[in-house]
């Protein structure tokens, strides 16, 4: 890391020798590493910590700043931490190619550049949520850096008319759904026990799967003949979780050392990550033939547990606290999707009543062609 990123203190009134120093080396151990893209040649590098790469891409005091906001509350959520700061290194890229500014800052995003770079993002294709999540960053961002500094002139460059126009009910970019037998098809997909695990350990809790990643086998407990997992859910959650009897076998086959180490490991012992887990899942998927055309994701899995829960008529307040969401409307936008496929059906299928014996000359009794 450069020279101020461990030096400079986080509030004046840290005078302790080395407490600025513990303070931001806690903020890159949360933040992580990740593997920076090439923007021309799309070859990954050498995995880094994000905050170096923040460090070297953001001015001093917007590198305070973005310190501050990223370890604080305000940023509640260890994967919004991580996304925000992939983010700013995008930003610093349309600051400097758009802007002409070596580092970013607060203020090298204007108005002018942020209508470019939505266009931009259009063309090419982006999907209206990415190009707003995006844009949320700056408005996130700027609303910290008003606050920390008591400068009231400092003002988001985003404007609502840059903000793309999301259709709530459009279901091409919705998460889709595997029906039980297809997420069967999944399991009996992998290869090995540890293979199996990652679908089953996400699909049974619904969990997020950077929650997922970070459990530990000693976060198992034992508590009155029952195997516990402590997890630590979004925004830093504790939830403790009872594990049915099979799952419970299941990482128990899976730990063949008395060591710790997070429950989800490849065949190479190796601990996944994030994206270790989507290339696995993609490729089961793949095998088991389900989702023809699109990517079997973690997210697919927590979405298809929520889903069954509300085909075996849980209660949407029961789904809500399975799921920690912290709001009943993220809740219901699953179950509407599903009600409304149903409904879908129901009227498709009235409307054959209409014309069944008109086009049977056509296709048959059986309705074959």
């Amino acid at each position: 890391m450069t020279e101020y990123t461990v030096t400079a203190r986080p509030r004046a009134e840290l005078t302790t020798p080395g407490a600025a120093d513990e303070a931001i080396y806690w903020l890159r151990d949360v933040l992580g590493t990740v593997a920076p893209r090439d923007p021309h040649t799309r070859r990954l590098g050498e995995r880094r910590h994000r905050l170096e790469l923040l460090a070297e891409c953001l001015d001093r005091d917007t590198f305070l700043i973005v310190t501050s906001w990223l370890g604080s509350e305000a940023v509640p959520a260890l994967t919004s931490k991580r996304a925000y700061a992939d983010d700013l290194r995008l930003w610093a890229t349309v600051a400097r190619e758009l802007g002409g500014h070596e580092r970013l800052f607060i203020g090298a995003i204007t108005p002018d550049v942020v209508e470019t770079w939505t266009k931009i993002q259009k063309a090419q294709g982006k999907a209206p949520r990415s190009i707003n999540r995006r844009l949320s960053v700056l408005t996130s961002l700027a609303e910290y850096a008003k606050w920390k500094t008591k400068d009231h002139t400092v003002t988001s460059p985003v404007t609502k008319h840059d903000r793309v126009r999301i259709d709530p009910h459009d279901e091409t970019t919705a998460t889709p759904i595997l029906e039980v037998p297809e997420l069967q098809a999944v399991v009996n997909a992998a290869d090995t026990a540890r293979q199996a695990l990652v679908v089953t350990l996400i699909y049974t809790l619904a969990g997020r799967v950077t929650e997922c990643c970070t459990a530990e086998l000693n976060d198992l407990k034992s508590h009155n003949g029952q195997r516990l997992l402590d997890l630590r859910r979004k925004g830093n959650k504790g939830r403790v979780w009872t594990l049915p009897d099979r799952l419970a076998a299941l990482i128990d086959v899976t730990a063949t050392d008395h060591t710790n180490r997070p429950v989800l490991v490849d065949d190479s012992d190796k601990p996944m990550d994030r994206h270790a887990v989507d290339r696995l899942l993609t490729r089961l998927g793949k095998q088991a033939g389900v989702l023809p055309g699109r990517d079997l994701t973690p997210h697919v899995l927590r979405a298809s547990k929520l889903t069954h829960m509300h085909d075996a008529g849980v209660p949407v307040e029961e789904i809500q606290e399975y799921a920690d969401h912290s709001v009943i409307e993220t809740t219901l936008g699953y179950i509407r999707r599903r009600d409304a496929g149903a409904r879908k059906a129901t009227h498709a299928e009235a409307a054959v009543a209409v014309y069944d014996h008109l086009v049977e000359r056509f296709v048959g009794h059986t309705g074959a062609p």
